[in-house]
């Protein structure tokens, strides 16, 4: 059953993402960051928060740009630097903060401002609980919506 908290942090991550999810316990684990006192939901166990999503939104990231990379004429180079620019904790940090997603991460007990690297973590995290929950075409958009492509 969803909370308040559940559904305020979902209905506005949601909003910023552009995309509606089926699995709405998923985005939850998503928003848990290492160290959260949630530890389940939706009938599944995350007790080091986000860390296996961050994996998964990773690589999905990363599958996306070397995607469009294909699709075009560029040299190998391009995508290696597409990557690293996109893909960096920088600019993922600056995304999240720019968008609001910082506003909706579930913190460790005491936490009151979110490093940069959780920050990071929270975008690669949405984008692999968009994968999970709709396919590789839904993350598109969603990075599209977030400027990461």
């Amino acid at each position: 059953m969803e909370t308040a908290q559940m559904k305020v942090a979902i209905n506005g991550v949601e909003s910023i993402i552009g995309y509606v999810f089926d699995d709405r316990f998923l985005l939850w684990e998503a928003l848990q960051a290492a160290g959260s006192p949630v530890v389940h939901a939706g009938g599944r166990n995350f007790r080091n928060g986000n860390k296996r999503l961050a994996v998964l939104g990773d690589t999905v990231l990363q599958l996306v740009l070397v995607e469009q990379w294909y699709a075009g004429e560029q040299a190998r180079v391009a995508f290696d630097e597409s990557r690293q620019r996109v893909g960096s904790n920088d600019n993922l940090t600056i995304i999240g903060n720019q968008t609001g997603l910082n506003a909706f991460v579930n913190r460790a007990g005491g936490m009151t401002v979110i490093s940069p690297t959780t920050m990071a973590t929270t975008v690669e995290v949405v984008l692999g609980a968009v994968y999970l929950d709709g396919s590789l075409q839904a993350v598109t958009p969603v990075m599209q919506t977030l400027d990461l492509v």
